[in-house]
C-alpha cells in the first residue's frame, strides 16, 4: 500500500522533512516513490506539491495524520474518508497557592519548614491533652488564642513579604 508521510533529514538535532509517496514496507527514510514537497519545523516554511498529493490521494495512498494536518494548514481539500486524529489531553489541574507556600517560594525553604511555625499552635490547640485530673495538664484557652494570634500574623507577614519580592 502506497503511505504519503514525512522522511527525516537534516543535520544533527536540526531536522527538516521531505513529504514522500513511499510504500508501506519500506523504512521511512528509505525508498521513495516520489517526493511531494518539504517541511521546516524551525521556521515553518511548508511547500506542497498540491496537485501530485491529490494524484497519489486519488490512487489510494493512505497520508499520515500529520501529513493529514499539514495539508489542513496549507487549506488543501481532505478525502471524505480522512480523520484528522486529535490529541487528546486531560486538563491541567489549577493548584490553589496558600499563604505559607507562597512564603516558602520566595524564601526559596521548603513548604514544611515555612508552615511549620504557624501551624503549630493550631495543632496543639487542636489535640487536648491527656488529662489526669490534674489541672497544669489542660490548655487554656486564651494562651491557645493568643498563639493561634501569632502564628496567624506570623503567617500574614510572610506572605506580604512574598508578595513584595513577586512583584520586584
Amino acid at each position: 500500500m502506497l503511505v504519503i508521510r514525512l522522511a527525516r533529514g537534516g543535520r544533527n538535532k536540526y531536522p527538516t522533512y521531505r513529504i514522500v509517496a513511499a510504500e508501506q514496507r519500506f523504512a521511512p527514510t528509505g525508498r521513495f516513490v516520489e517526493i511531494l514537497g518539504r517541511y521546516n519545523p524551525h521556521t515553518k516554511e511548508l511547500v506542497l506539491d498540491k496537485e501530485g498529493i491529490q494524484k497519489r490521494v486519488e490512487q489510494g495512498a493512505q497520508p499520515s495524520n500529520t501529513v493529514l494536518r499539514l495539508m489542513v494548514r496549507e487549506g488543501m481539500e481532505l478525502p471524505k474518508w480522512a480523520n484528522v486524529a486529535q490529541k487528546q489531553r486531560a486538563p491541567k489541574k489549577e493548584v490553589e497557592v496558600t499563604p505559607e507556600e507562597a512564603a516558602a517560594e520566595a524564601q526559596d525553604t521548603p513548604v514544611e519548614e515555612a508552615a511549620a511555625p504557624a501551624e503549630a499552635p493550631a495543632e496543639t490547640v487542636a489535640t487536648p491533652a491527656k488529662s489526669d485530673g490534674d489541672p497544669k495538664d489542660t490548655i487554656d484557652p486564651d494562651e491557645a488564642a493568643q498563639a493561634s494570634g501569632e502564628a496567624q500574623a506570623a503567617a500574614t507577614d510572610a506572605a506580604e513579604k512574598a508578595t513584595k519580592l513577586a512583584a520586584k
